[in-house]
Formats: structure tokens, C-alpha cells, sequence
């Protein structure tokens, strides 16, 4: 993933020049169920717009009070090794991409199905760089993400086999706000547990790479997702299950976060 193909190699999306999001998905072992183990590490650009908030009255898998919905189309796609080489690889200007418009699909990774949830960095794709890492000071949006259903409105078949190969996979998709913290100085899971009101089993389970001492010093510079409050403050401290329902909500935090 260090190079990207060459002129040509690639038909582009009609939406490409238009893109503004890189989008961070993972597959999970049961397909669904976001809490089972992570079985691949999928990359899109895609070009997406905002449709409106969401109130206590309108939850629903994958979509929580506060997230804002967005609809849109992939413009091209490619798979991440599920170990990343950097905190920030999947934001390097230069990726190896696979697919145009559509979901890849690997001999080695199991499918990308709906639901699925990752992150997204929303804003001009011309402030990426390489190494990977996330543009600050930035126009863009660091935030959770899940998508809820692809294909939609139109599916694979009828009008959807006609605009796909031209516009891209549709998608359906939910931004979450202040879900996912960037660490700063001397903050430990300990730490990050008892400002978000969670656990650390609760954290090791969202962000299976950290495997450390919960009071060792996090890399500065890196991310992690972070709990719902209303799931995280009724958790007990002592059992090493996730929250039930979707795992990507918390209050806003002093950590060093993109802004809304």
C-alpha cells in the first residue's frame, strides 16, 4: 500500500474528482455482530453527504442519539493487512487501490457485509500525506462511522445495475461525533476508562491491538474508539464482556479529537 497503480491501470469513478471522506471499515468473524472478532481491514474513498441528526426517538442498529446519517458512493476501495503498519496508514496519500466504485474482494479476507463500523476523516483529501497521519490543523472531521446497509436505495439489480458501475456502491451510513479520542501525553487506558466512564476490558475489546499494562503509557499520536456512555455507566468493572447494542458512542474528550 505504498504506491498507487498506474495511470490507467484503474478505471476511476465518475464521483472520484469529488470524493471527500477515506473511510475505515472493518469485517467481523459473525457477520453483524461488531463486537466478534475482527477478521479484516477494508479502505474506501467515497463521495458522501450529510442528511440530518438523529433524536432519542429514531435509534437504531448502528445508529445512536446524537450521530448524524449520511448517504453517499464509494469511488474506490482496497484491503488494508488487518496489522497496521502505522497509527495513521489508511490516511497515506498513496494507496495501492484495487477496486473502482466498488467493495473489494480478497481470497483471504472474508467479505465486507452490513453492518460494518470503522472511521471516517471527512474533508480534502489533498491534506493527506505521506507517512499517514491526521491533518491538523484541518477543515476535516475525525470521527466514528458505521454503515448500515450497502446497495441502497436501489440495490445491485434493476436502475442499481446501471448507476453502480457509473456513480459507485451507494451507501448508508452514520457519522458518530467525539466516539474516537487521538491520545495525548501520559494517557494510559486507566486513565481513558475512568474519564469515559468505561472499563478497560470495555476498551480492549473496541481496540484489539492494545494489548499493554492498562497504566503503561499509550503511544502518543495514536487513536482508539471509545463506548455509549449510557452502556459504559452501567458497566460492571469486573466482567470483560462489551457493551450491548453498537460500541461506538461517548461523550466528547480532552483528548486531542478533531472538532465537529
Amino acid at each position: 500500500m505504498t504506491s498507487t497503480p498506474g495511470a490507467g491501470a484503474l478505471p476511476p469513478s465518475a464521483l472520484q474528482p469529488y470524493a471527500n471522506a477515506r473511510i475505515l471499515l472493518f469485517s467481523n468473524a459473525i457477520p453483524g455482530v461488531l463486537d466478534s472478532e475482527r477478521t479484516g481491514r477494508f479502505l474506501f474513498e467515497g463521495f458522501i453527504k450529510r442528511l440530518r441528526g438523529i433524536s432519542s426517538k429514531e435509534n437504531s442498529p448502528g445508529v445512536d442519539t446524537g450521530d448524524f446519517t449520511y448517504e453517499g458512493y464509494l469511488t474506490r476501495g482496497a484491503v488494508l493487512p488487518l496489522t497496521p503498519s502505522g497509527h495513521w496508514d489508511w490516511l497515506a496519500a498513496p494507496i495501492s487501490w484495487s477496486t473502482s466504485g466498488i467493495r473489494p474482494v480478497s481470497a483471504t479476507t472474508p467479505a465486507l457485509l452490513a453492518p460494518c463500523f470503522g472511521a471516517v476523516w471527512l474533508g480534502p483529501l489533498s491534506e493527506l500525506r505521506t507517512p499517514g497521519r491526521l491533518p491538523i490543523p484541518s477543515r476535516g472531521q475525525f470521527a466514528a462511522f458505521s454503515v448500515t446497509e450497502f446497495g441502497g436505495l436501489y440495490g445491485s439489480g434493476g436502475i442499481g445495475s446501471l448507476t453502480q458501475p457509473l456513480l459507485g456502491e451507494r451507501i448508508q451510513a452514520a457519522l458518530k461525533p467525539n466516539r474516537v479520542v487521538v491520545v495525548a501525553s501520559g494517557e494510559s487506558l486507566n486513565l481513558l476508562a475512568e474519564r469515559h466512564l468505561t472499563t478497560v476490558s470495555t476498551l480492549r475489546g473496541l481496540n484489539p491491538s492494545l494489548t499493554g499494562r492498562p497504566s503503561d503509557p499509550l503511544p502518543v499520536g495514536s487513536w482508539l474508539f471509545i463506548p455509549k456512555r449510557r452502556a459504559a455507566a452501567n458497566a460492571d468493572s469486573s466482567t470483560t464482556s462489551l457493551p450491548s447494542g453498537f460500541p461506538l458512542s461517548a461523550p466528547p474528550s480532552r483528548a486531542a479529537s478533531m472538532p465537529a
